[in-house]
């Protein structure tokens, strides 16, 4: 296993490298979405236990998704048991470890999010309950998007720590601090790679979001439009996971 050094144009590349999957099998991966976002979603219908079953398995289905990103890479077809090998292959146990420690760590991060901006929850409050005039609703507005957008950055960097960590358990059978280790020193070797690479997603994010209010405006499609809508989120979100893949193999080169 080595260390790459990617040049910021390289993170346009994984991007395209996402799209480009997506068009050679758009039904199979967003269908694959699909069903991780059912799972997750009963998961988080079960009291106390669900939350945590869901932060313990996010590592293991990133890994899922470096699979299908291979599998696709060598000519194969995305697939359900390709997604779900890494909670069958001897990684398991470090994976679903990694889940337990980013979780205590965005906890931690959350926490600390709150004792900056301790009027997020309040405002939530007045968003749902719909009480108040519109300048209460419209304050209600400003300050929750100040606190998604501060709780963002705080787990930004968490977020790149165990980038890597995944595909690096999954490839070389790491222990969970090797993975972070390597996870942290490839993200940050690289991270003009990666802003690039999130610039590039978020810019087609919000272009994708402009298209279809358009379109679902000029149609008067009101609460349909959600039929066009959903299709869209799916695609966009499995084009994304799947570039992942591109963008590990392209800040770490591993021994077959």
């Amino acid at each position: 296993m080595k260390l790459r050094q990617t040049s910021p144009r390289d993170g346009l590349r994984w991007m395209m490298t996402g799209l480009t999957r997506l068009r050679a099998a758009p039904m199979a991966l967003s269908g694959l979405f699909a069903m991780v976002m059912l799972l997750l979603s009963l998961l988080l219908g079960l009291p106390w236990v669900g939350p945590l079953l869901v932060a313990l398995l996010l590592p293991a289905l990133g890994a899922g998704w470096y699979q299908v990103g291979r599998l696709m890479q060598d000519g194969g077809t995305p697939s359900p048991a390709a997604l779900l090998a890494p909670l069958r292959s001897p990684a398991r146990k470090v994976l679903l470890q990694l889940g337990a420690v980013k979780a205590i760590g965005a906890w931690l991060l959350l926490e600390i999010g709150d004792l900056i901006d301790p009027d997020m929850a309040a405002a939530w409050e007045a968003f749902r309950s719909g009480q108040g005039g519109d300048g209460t609703m419209i304050e209600a507005v400003a300050t929750l998007q100040q606190g998604m957008m501060l709780r963002a950055a705080l787990l930004l960097p968490l977020l790149l720590a165990f980038w890597h960590a995944p595909a690096v358990t999954l490839r070389t059978g790491a222990g969970a601090a090797k993975a972070l280790f390597v996870s942290i020193t490839a993200s940050t070797r690289n991270i003009g790679a990666f802003v690039v690479y999130g610039l590039a997603w978020l810019g087609a994010d919000l272009m994708m979001s402009a298209l279809l209010g358009a379109l679902v405006g000029l149609l008067g499609l009101g609460a349909i439009g959600m039929v066009l809508v959903l299709p869209a989120v799916l695609l966009f979100s499995a084009g994304f996971h799947v570039s992942m893949q591109a963008s590990v193999d392209g800040c770490i080169e591993f021994e077959d």
